[in-house]
């Protein structure tokens, strides 16, 4: 019997997607590495490292617009939220209607801090302090009607003299004397000369006397009758109060703060922008009048960041000066002192609202990307590197980068912008451009719909505030698929492929409708829609299917299915295409209340012979 040889098929091939790890915006689609996508919105990792949907968010409530700043603060046993809203500032709990504290403030972008479990806010035009009041009642006035008073001089003669013992403070203008008294004069001399027309008090052994004068030109009070002496021989026994011009509105027009070693830093006052000014240790409402520092040239100090033992200062890009600035706590005779050294020269900080960090490694946003502070373990060297390459591209071409924000949330750095939100990835492995000194990047994602002008971190939950004064919450506390919403509209979100040749541009394949398909995640309601593109298109929709989970409680009767399998979701493609030279996949969810997760892409193909 003859025997007829069978033709064999042509040769398949797979190529499998798969540990995705974000997006690069910086490469050509076509070199893209085949782990990262050049598309892909409104995706986050998981705890896995794999990319899902983000959650959306909602509207909370809605105050003055534009909203210039929100801050977390522990009120009580609660936790609140501050909100500077345009002119007024609002305390924010939960299932409550925001609380007007104070209105008439600086519309600007605002900063703040919390020392002593009390919040301090620097709005351009006023240095402000929150505080529980009694009562339980919340408030907010400026520093300045809490400011203190310091005992400027003390062990002081009738005549003068006596000991220098604490600084003036700028934001008060009131000081306080100490005197012993002799029993015989009448004429007290005070530290100063000039005196305000404020109110002047005299406390003799604590208690309030009157019956004086006062040439506030020379600094003299004349009394009635001499103060007794003391009845312990050598002790101050008389207090003076009085006031002289404060300098208060240095610290009022601050834009910048950050807190060192105990202390409140504030700076970037646009009439002194290189100066800096330290408030006492512990004592917000306290900025002694010599607890200034030039930090280098005349460029505006931008932000601080905590770095090892040290503050760093980083200032604006600038070519005549270093960047970044070192402050450390030392002891000089006694005296706790603060020395600022020259750090590093070269890319600065465009934005005073977008510093944050990564586990331990500080991070500022410049004109060529986001930077990081690291430091050689070995030689304590530090520098500044580029550590969001794979979105620079997109991210440089955003404006208004100069009011951008970020916040630290979930082990990665947001950053706000035009809508959008940029992440750089701390959770998952870096990618290393070289072993040396430490230059390695991080892995980032790419959000859309985001109208966020400020952003909020508190533990696992992220806010921002609004252009048009709404304050949002994105849904990480809820665990229905409502959650994947943006204020009742879908998030969309997609994965694509680099735009892939499958090392041959010189041949054409041919993708085979059977063995080429998607692994999602499986939610309780998902869906996927997959779009092919070659170099020929702009792309076609081969499929849409549904992936839902059967669950009575969340029943859609419109697409109802019965699988209660909790596996990962294979979705075939279903469909071929004949005579590309490169195929990029991408796989698109729409859905509103749907989530989406993409584990790999594998796609079969053949190759139909050489381009001519």
């Amino acid at each position: 019997m003859a025997r007829f040889a069978v033709p064999r098929g042509p040769k398949r091939y797979v190529t499998t997607y798969a540990r995705f790890r974000g997006v690069d915006f910086s490469t050509d689609p076509a070199l893209v590495d085949p782990s990262r996508s050049p598309f892909a919105p409104n995706l986050i990792s998981d705890a896995g490292g794999m990319p899902e949907k983000r959650p959306g968010w909602r509207t909370l409530a809605t105050v003055r617009s534009p909203i210039n700043g929100l801050y977390a603060w522990q009120f009580g046993q609660q936790e609140a939220i501050v909100i500077h809203g345009k002119d007024a500032i609002y305390l924010w709990q939960p299932g409550e209607e925001p609380y007007l504290m104070l209105e008439g403030v600086t519309d600007g972008r605002s900063q703040g801090f919390v020392m002593n479990g009390e919040l301090y806010l620097l709005t351009g035009g006023e240095y402000l302090r929150i505080w529980r009041a009694e009562g339980g009642l919340a408030r907010c006035r400026k520093v300045t009607e809490n400011a203190y008073v310091p005992l400027t001089s003390i062990g002081r003669d009738p005549a003068g003299g006596g000991t220098a013992y604490e600084a003036c403070n700028l934001l008060s203008s009131r000081r306080r004397n100490s005197f012993c008294c002799d029993g015989t004069s009448k004429n007290y001399v005070l530290d100063a000369q000039g005196l305000d027309d404020s109110h002047l008090e005299c406390k003799l052994d604590g208690q309030v006397i009157t019956g004086y004068g006062v040439d506030r030109q020379k600094g003299i009070v004349v009394f009635d009758e001499p103060p007794a002496k003391p009845q312990v021989a050598g002790r101050d026994n008389l207090e003076i109060t009085f006031g002289v011009a404060d300098q208060a509105e240095k610290i009022a027009r601050c834009r910048v703060c950050g807190v060192y070693d105990g202390c409140a830093f504030v700076g970037n006052d646009p009439e002194e922008p290189a100066y800096d000014y330290r408030s006492a240790p512990g004592q917000p409402n306290y900025f002694p009048d010599l607890g200034y520092t030039r930090v280098g040239g005349d460029s505006a100090i931008m932000g601080y960041r905590r770095i090892g033992p040290y503050q760093a200062i980083i200032k604006e890009t600038t070519s005549q000066e270093a960047t970044v600035y070192l402050r450390q706590s030392g002891v000089l005779d006694g005296q706790t002192v603060y020395p600022v050294k020259q750090g590093v020269s070269g890319v600065g900080a465009i934005s005073p609202y977008a510093f944050g960090n990564i586990l331990d490694e500080p991070l500022f946003l410049s004109e060529e990307g986001v930077m990081g502070l690291c430091t050689s373990s070995v030689s304590e060297e530090k520098s500044v590197q580029n550590r969001s390459y794979f979105i620079d591209t997109a991210l440089k071409q955003e404006a208004g980068l100069d009011q951008a924000c970020a916040a630290q949330w979930r082990g990665c750095y947001v950053l706000a912008v035009g809508g959008r939100c940029y992440l750089l990835d701390g959770a998952q492995e870096r990618a290393w451009r070289s072993q040396s000194m430490g230059d390695y990047l991080y892995e980032c994602y790419h959000w859309e719909n985001v109208p966020a002008r400020c952003l909020l971190a508190r533990g696992e939950d992220l806010f921002f505030g609004t252009e048009d004064g709404r304050l949002c919450r994105f849904n990480t506390d809820i665990d229905t698929m409502e959650r994947y919403a943006d204020d009742g509209q879908p998030v969309v979100c997609a994965w694509s492929t680099k735009a892939d040749d499958d090392g041959s541009f010189a041949q054409y394949k041919t993708l085979r409708r059977r063995g080429s398909g998607l692994m999602s995640k499986p939610y309780l309601r998902s869906s996927v829609t997959v779009n092919l593109r070659t170099e020929q298109d702009f792309g076609q929709n081969i499929r849409y299917e549904t992936m839902d989970i059967f669950d009575w409680e969340q029943l859609d009767l419109k697409r109802v299915g019965f699988s209660s399998n909790d596996a990962p979701r294979i979705v075939p493609f279903g469909q071929g295409l004949g005579r590309y030279i490169t195929l990029q996949i991408t796989v698109k969810n729409d859905g509103l209340y749907e989530g989406f997760g993409v584990y790999g892409i594998a796609k079969c193909y053949t190759k139909e012979g050489n381009i001519k």
